[in-house]
């Protein structure tokens, strides 16, 4: 994955303190060759999983340098791609609803980190599933 000078600074910086809190030696290498490869602006491809992952648990527990450029490059790997499907599928799916009325909105909890969303219409029942790896359309029935 080929980075952008402005990308590849955010990374460094972000894998480089990753690295620095990790206890595992094996694993604070893994990112400290990030943050080398960040650096000069091509990540290998043995690199993108560890990339994944840093970027979810630094969006979910971090304060990340720069969220805006993180996400992008998040959204350029297979996992930001796939969130990103996700995403447009849900959207398109509750603009199937503009115009009706909604009848009934109710959140069953699935399990300690998922949701699922139903919203019922005078004609459609749409249910949506939240967890940790996004947001998917679980069932539309109804027209």
């Amino acid at each position: 994955m080929n980075l952008e000078p402005a990308e590849a600074e955010v990374v460094a910086l972000e894998a480089a303190a990753f690295a620095r809190a990790l206890p595992d030696p094996a694993a604070r290498m893994r990112y400290e060759r990030l943050a080398e490869s960040a650096s000069s602006g091509v990540i290998p491809e043995d690199l993108i999983a560890p990339l994944e992952t840093m970027l979810e648990l630094v969006f979910d527990t971090g304060r990340p340098v720069n969220r805006a450029v993180l996400q992008s490059v998040y959204a350029r790997t297979p996992r930001g791609r796939e969130r990103f499907i996700g995403t447009r599928e849900v959207n398109a799916a509750l603009q199937s609803l503009r115009g009706h009325t909604i009848v009934e909105l109710r959140v069953t909890p699935n399990g300690p980190s998922q949701q699922t969303f139903t919203i019922e219409t005078e004609r459609v029942r749409l249910q949506l599933e939240f967890d940790r790896h996004g947001a998917h359309v679980t069932s539309l029935e109804g027209g």
